[in-house]
């Protein structure tokens, strides 16, 4: 199991975003020339956010990307979910009654567990945390 590329490009464009003073519209080409991510990729990725209400689009002149909720309100796992769908470290973590197994599995318990443990790790982790810890990163680099 892996994080995809699209999930991980909308943490990165999420971020960017959040970091952004209030009432601030991105624009694609440059979140994407910032976070060094392919244009036409991050073009299919903002409307999965905007769909989840993860963020509020609008074309024209003044138009742009920016959040639909609050930085505190968002977290990782809304994040990684509207881009690629329910996050599952294999079908018997998420829906162990579905597995003929279910049963007799030894492993179906740490399946289960580690699935929870993630779950929470990533709904505990909001996006203003991360705004955050990119700030301090981005600091530290400065002389």
């Amino acid at each position: 199991m892996g994080l995809s590329r699209r999930a991980d490009y909308g943490v990165r464009a999420m971020v960017e975003i959040a970091s952004l003073p209030p009432d601030t519209r991105a624009v694609i080409p440059e979140i994407a020339a910032r976070q060094g991510i392919p244009r036409v990729f991050l073009a299919k990725i903002i409307p999965k956010l905007a769909k989840a209400g993860l963020l509020r689009t609008s074309r024209g002149v003044s138009g742009g990307v920016a959040l639909g909720q609050p930085a505190e309100e968002i977290n990782l796992r809304q994040i990684i979910e509207a881009v690629d769908g329910p996050l599952a470290l294999n079908h018997c973590s998420v829906r162990p009654e579905n597995c003929p197994l279910h049963s007799c599995c030894p492993v179906l318990e740490v399946w289960c567990k580690a699935q929870e443990d993630l779950n929470r790790r990533l709904e505990s982790t909001r996006l203003s945390d991360l705004v955050r810890r990119n700030r301090e990163l981005q600091g530290a680099e400065k002389p």
